[in-house]
């Protein structure tokens, strides 16, 4: 694989009731994977060590906000998890991210520039990759 350019990503997400449509205007995003962590002190021990726990995701993406795309919104106000598809490389479909996500929507403007929109989540269950 070679390194990518950002141009050529492309993300999908779910309302959290119907299939999942590409985010019109999406311009950056970001992926996270991360674990909790406890100590695992003894007697005796002179530094810390530590034993890894339950793997998490979340992430963030942005862009131009786009008034006839209804996902964002019905996903961020709807009760069940919203499918979450992240393609790196838009050329090669068959490699991906995908995971349910719980959104956080936000949205702003002015007279000084354009509309943007911006989405953070965290993950809920497994943040998969195609292929495995």
């Amino acid at each position: 694989m070679a390194t990518l350019h950002g141009k050529g990503s492309m993300l999908y997400m779910s309302d959290g009731t119907g299939a999942a449509v590409r985010i019109s205007e999406a311009a950056e995003w970001s992926l996270d994977v991360d674990f909790e962590e406890d100590t695992d002190p003894a007697l005796g021990d002179s530094w810390t060590t530590r034993l890894k726990g339950l793997l998490n995701f979340s992430g963030a993406f942005s862009g131009n906000f786009d008034d006839l795309q209804d996902t964002l919104w019905d996903a961020a106000v709807n009760t069940t998890v919203a499918k979450f598809y992240l393609y790196p490389d838009a050329t090669q479909t068959g490699r991906y991210y995908y995971g349910n996500i719980w959104p956080k929507v936000s949205v702003a403007g002015g007279t000084g520039g354009k509309e943007t929109f911006s989405v953070s989540f965290v993950g809920d269950g497994q943040l998969a990759k195609n292929p495995a």
